[in-house]
């Protein structure tokens, strides 16, 4: 959960409100510079430490919703999308970018990325390249997953029976009774620090 320095903790909702104008800020600055980037975690850092509220929850727990307030803003002011300056771990952007619809695949989504980076570049005074500079893609694209032509699928026969699903073997999780957020099952929640009732 969300806190401020003196201790005191702070809703989710609140932190998100007082986080996005530092993502916001933290992403025009990146954009003055071409190429550059940040991932989830350095853009958390950094809003953090601007807002004066740490959480100790994992970046891409709370970051989304922050960039989805980023990309809100950005619309509504006509200018390039900046959470396309913002990346995970892997160095692609978030399944759910604002730039493409709900369900769009991994590649696609990657291009339009790039096209909206170099956007952001020129559009935030950025030192373009003497060509202009193009779209770069921050990690190769994902191998196509495209299905074997139908002549290439070996045939189905009667007997085979499909494969039971095997039981789902996610983490399990539990309802902090401090803090009320719902954390993996631990001795103690890592969002409070008071021990979980197990």
């Amino acid at each position: 959960m969300p806190e401020l320095a003196n201790g005191k903790y702070v809703s989710q909702a609140d932190a998100i409100r007082q986080w996005w104008p530092a993502a916001r800020d933290a992403l025009i600055e990146t954009a003055g510079e071409y190429g550059a980037w940040l991932s989830f975690e350095a853009l958390s850092g950094r809003v953090q430490a601007r807002t004066g509220i740490t959480t100790n929850q994992p970046p891409e727990e709370w970051i989304p919703r922050v960039l989805g307030a980023v990309a809100t803003d950005a619309e509504r002011r006509g200018e390039p999308r900046l959470t396309s300056l913002c990346v995970t771990a892997e160095r692609r952007v978030a399944e759910d970018y604002a730039g493409v619809p709900a369900g769009t695949d991994a590649p696609t989504r990657e291009r339009v990325a790039a096209a909206d980076r170099l956007e952001c570049y020129r559009a935030f005074g950025a030192t373009m390249p003497d060509d202009g500079g193009a779209p770069t893609l921050l990690a190769p694209l994902p191998a196509s997953t495209a299905r074997p032509a139908r002549a290439e699928r070996p045939a189905r026969t009667r007997a085979a029976a499909p494969k039971a699903a095997s039981a789902p073997s996610g983490m399990r999780e539990t309802t902090c009774p401090h803090c009320f957020m719902v954390v993996p099952v631990a001795p103690t929640c890592r969002d409070c620090g008071e021990p979980l009732a197990l």
